[in-house]
């Protein structure tokens, strides 16, 4: 692995004079380590939000449903 392999992270957690919200350069076998100190930016879709509507469950919503036999 190329030492240029390099991931972009947003940090989440104060770290020297960075500040949360700071983009990062990190090594991508590091990446590992800042797990709850950093996020991965990327372009990469939600999962949520690349699901079509049919494959959602609808009855995760507000609608009280109804319990069966009653």
């Amino acid at each position: 692995m190329a030492d240029t392999d390099l991931i972009k992270m947003r940090l989440t957690f104060p770290r020297g004079t960075q500040q949360p919200g700071e983009v990062i350069d990190v090594r991508a076998d590091e990446v590992h380590r800042w797990k709850g100190f950093a996020e991965p930016v990327g372009d990469a879709p939600k999962a949520e939000a690349s699901k079509p509507d049919a494959d959602k469950n609808p009855s995760t919503g507000s609608v009280q449903q109804k319990a069966a036999g009653k």
